[in-house]
């Protein structure tokens, strides 16, 4: 039985890793050539969109991979027989699903963030025509104000939907199809589903998740200032993925126990 804390999921992340290395450094080559195109003008806001899936698709395998174990060393033998497009794209109708579901509630977040801002009278066509008598300084202070409230109570949300969101993932991982992964999504404004969150191992699981991630993403930023160390950055944040599709998974089994 595999152990659901932090040091599982990051031993499972590495050892998926070192279990296939050409499988790693091709999905490695294949998301930095789709990061690179990320940045053509027009056509580029595609390849963020298919970068952003197939990572998500890259997750959901590896948590299906992570669900079906029931030692470390199952992974070894697993690995070793993917091949490169069954791992891209084996999960990806859920990976889509998943990632529109989320976007819908972006979307939502900031529609209540525009109404916000109206109710405190920031989209006032009157107080933007008020405002212009004001100086440089007069006009900050004035627009910290409309705006404070507002983007406190947003960041509030927010938080307090990123606590969720880990088991939300695990939700998307064991998703079957596009439209489950989809309503699962929606499952990060349940309430019923936010009460199973609160209980000691989930809550300590995501927070020390939460020091883990923030630190290996900015050692990943540190390394990347260097093309000589920039290979190890690429590294480090492919074993981040897969390090935080297993916590999705765990969080989603804490949740549940």
């Amino acid at each position: 039985m595999i152990l659901k804390n932090n040091k599982t999921a990051l031993n499972l992340a590495i050892t998926f890793f070192k279990g296939n290395y050409l499988l790693s450094f091709l999905t490695i080559g294949v998301m930095i050539i789709l990061n690179i195109l990320g940045y053509l003008p027009i056509i580029g806001i595609f390849f963020i969109f298919a970068y952003t899936v197939l990572n998500l698709s890259i997750q959901i395998y590896f948590g299906q991979i992570v669900n079906s174990i029931q030692n470390i060393d199952e992974i070894k033998q697993i690995v070793s027989e993917i091949k490169l497009l069954d791992f891209l794209t084996k999960f990806l109708a859920q990976a889509i699903g998943g990632f529109l579901g989320l976007i819908f509630i972006a979307l939502i977040l900031f529609i209540l963030f525009f109404i916000l801002i109206i109710i405190f009278g920031g989209a006032n066509i009157e107080s933007f025509q008020f405002m212009q008598q004001f100086n440089q300084q007069e006009m900050t202070f004035a627009m910290v104000k409309i705006y404070f409230i507002p983007s406190l109570i947003i960041l509030l949300i927010a938080g307090f939907l990123l606590y969720i969101f880990p088991a939300v993932m695990g939700e998307i991982i064991l998703s079957k199809d596009f439209n489950d992964a989809f309503k699962k999504a929606l499952l990060l404004l349940k309430p019923s589903f936010w009460k199973k969150c609160f209980n000691k191992n989930y809550f300590l699981l995501i927070i020390v998740w939460s020091f883990i991630f923030f630190g290996l993403y900015i050692l990943s930023l540190i390394f990347s200032v260097t093309i000589i160390l920039l290979p190890v950055a690429l590294v480090i944040l492919y074993i981040l993925a897969l390090y935080n599709s297993a916590i999705y998974l765990f969080a989603k089994k804490l949740m549940e126990a």
